[in-house]
């Protein structure tokens, strides 16, 4: 046969091109190829006999004889095998082979801890050839034979292909055997590895209660400040906290003999701080007597909290209060103040248009108006120290590359300028921004209750020096414009590392606020009326009669309200991770997970979770 068709070929078989109706499908007519039984004897003739195909060659201008192989058959012209219709001369070998399924398989778990073995068929039969007269074209079949066993799958002919596989570990030989006894013809395990187990990560055993009783007590009506909020104190000496090392895991292997090894353990790094001490042993014993508390994250720190206690109002005669520790209020917060504590922020009375930060948890006892309060991740995100400190740092980083590129350029010219009076020139011309920003810092700093950095002296001495243009130019060099970026990341990764681990915002009532908490946010009294709040955890009202008018919640948790929205139309949209439960709730929207619905009617004692919201949804739109 030529390996090529000729072009004229080629056009001869697209003139016999037969289009269906619709012109959808485009089909070969092969009838033209196979000779008319009667009255064309000039072609090539194919005949099956005994298990053989025999050939006979066409007469001079007939066509060769074709031959198409019917599953499980497979012919091979030629040593390959072919597919559809073919045509065969003498000159072509053709041989013939079943193509039937193994009489077994064997697959494995993606954790190639388990080898499966399944059997199909215990014996193998032979097959032959059906009988086919003489014609231009044979479609080549073959039925199997019943009576004729040419092979009888045993015990060591798989536990061979086995070892071949190198499937080696824990063999279930007695299962196979069993299954070729008495098939099931289902899947058994043949081999199984060991899995590796896992290694312990390393944590924390906390030996003090990081849970803040957030109630005032009272006696014959006046607040008992002496046991104010029963905050979680510890005497010096005491053991805080002790680090439980990893436990290495145990390797495994699979069914092929390799090992498998767990994954390593997580380590924790633990440093004591402020009046506390890592011992021998990983404790971390107390210096000094207050409250302890752990922040950071991959790195736990330990410190000793102090607190500043306001006996009064805190308002203009006070002042903003910028504090490293705890912060107690035994009045209120009066208008146009602003809080800011690296630790937690405790009011005995209420909050009026001002904004507190916390780097732990906020409870206000009383009301909360027209106010801001963020705690624990926020509380670091809003804090003024942290936001100044981190457009200081980016500014400076530009303003060190512009006056490299300043000096050089001057040096290009076989000139010199002082470094400190290239970076007065810059600042007066590309960087005002900077003296505004370190004016803005420099005052927040200026009212810190506590020593809060190590290096802060230092630190607003090199601040101050950009204020004064003498100083600059005379003292000013690369290694101390680096040095004052080094002391500027370290007082902002100062005031993230205070962000403790388990924070709350609990308050008494709120109106015209937002509240925003890395942990929970509970209302203790009355409610909310035109405010916004939302919790990385939980929101919870907690009395019987406490509202939720006209309000946005979001919680990454729950949130447990009792009465949501009012007859005067006050909708409030509620929006939670897990379920929403409320006693009564007259119009709104819920939010659970991905699925909304809109609640135009009053319900009583409901729990909506993803499910129950999606039913809603569903029902209103098919009314």
């Amino acid at each position: 046969m030529p390996d090529r068709m000729s072009e004229q070929e080629l056009n001869k078989l697209i003139n016999m091109l037969e289009l269906s109706q619709d012109h959808s499908d485009l089909e070969l007519d092969f009838s033209f190829m196979v000779p008319e039984e009667e009255g064309n004897d000039n072609g090539g003739r194919l005949l099956v006999r005994a298990d053989k195909i025999f050939i006979q060659d066409p007469l001079p201008g007939g066509p060769p004889a074709m031959v198409k192989a019917v599953p499980p058959v497979v012919l091979h012209i030629n040593g390959e095998p072919v597919t559809g219709l073919v045509e065969v001369t003498t000159a072509d070998s053709i041989e013939w082979e079943i193509a039937e399924p193994p009489l077994y398989s064997v697959t494995m778990s993606e954790d190639r801890l388990r080898a499966f073995f399944t059997l199909h068929s215990t014996k193998k039969f032979a097959w032959k050839l059906n009988d086919q007269l003489s014609a231009g074209m044979v479609e080549v079949d073959a039925v199997m034979d019943s009576e004729s066993i040419t092979s009888v799958l045993g015990l060591n002919q798989i536990l061979t292909d086995f070892e071949r596989r190198g499937i080696i570990q824990n063999l279930n030989i007695s299962g196979i055997h069993s299954e070729l006894q008495n098939p099931t013809y289902q899947p058994i395990t043949a081999a199984k590895g060991r899995a590796a187990v896992p290694g312990e990560n390393a944590h924390l055993e906390l030996l003090f209660s990081e849970v803040i009783e957030n109630q005032f007590n009272e006696t014959e009506g006046q607040v008992d400040y002496r046991n104010h909020l029963r905050i979680p104190s510890v005497i010096r000496g005491e053991v805080l906290a002790r680090k439980i090392p990893v436990v290495e895991g145990i390797p495994g292997y699979d069914v092929f003999g390799e090992i498998i090894y767990p994954p390593p353990p997580a380590d924790i790094t633990i440093l004591g701080r402020n009046n506390t001490v890592l011992l021998a042993g990983n404790e971390i014993r107390a210096l000094r007597e207050g409250r302890p508390r752990v922040t950071g994250d991959r790195i736990k720190y330990f410190d000793i909290c102090t607190s500043y206690m306001v006996p009064g109002n805190v308002n203009i005669r006070s002042g903003n209060i910028v504090f490293s520790g705890d912060v107690i209020i035994r009045g209120d917060v009066e208008d146009n103040m602003i809080i800011e504590s690296l630790g937690n922020v405790y009011v005995a009375g209420s909050v009026y248009n001002s904004t507190i930060t916390a780097t732990g948890s906020i409870l206000v006892k009383g009301n909360v108006v027209n106010s801001k309060l963020y705690s624990g991740y926020f509380g670091v995100m809003y804090n003024r120290i942290y936001n100044c400190s981190k457009l200081l740092i980016e500014e400076t980083r530009l303003l060190q590359k512009a006056v490299r590129m300043l000096v050089q350029a001057v040096h290009g010219r076989k000139q010199s300028v002082k470094y400190g009076q290239a970076v007065l020139l810059l600042l007066e011309s590309k960087f005002q921004k900077i003296p505004q920003l370190i004016k803005e810092l420099l005052s927040v700093l200026a009212t810190v209750q506590a020593s809060y950095h190590q290096d802060l002296e230092q630190t607003l001495h090199f601040l101050g020096m950009f204020l004064k243009p003498a100083q600059l130019v005379d003292y000013m060099n690369e290694a101390a414009l680096g040095g004052v970026i080094g002391m500027l990341e370290e007082l902002h990764m100062g005031v993230a590392r205070m962000q403790e681990t388990k924070v709350e915002v609990n308050i008494g009532q709120c109106q015209n606020s937002t509240l925003k908490s890395n942990g929970d946010i509970t209302i203790h009294r009355d409610g909310i009326v035109q405010s916004e709040l939302f919790s990385s955890g939980n929101i919870s009202f907690l009395k019987t009669l406490s509202v939720c008018r006209g309000s946005k919640l979001e919680a990454g948790g729950s949130i447990t309200a009792s009465y949501v929205g009012g007859e005067s139309g006050a909708q409030s949209y509620l929006k939670a991770r897990h379920s929403i439960s409320v006693r009564k709730m007259y119009q709104g929207r819920v939010t659970v997970d991905r699925y909304a619905a809109d609640i135009t009617e009053p319900m009583e004692n409901r729990v909506f979770d993803a499910e129950a919201v999606r039913m809603i949804k569903l029902a209103a739109e098919t009314k």
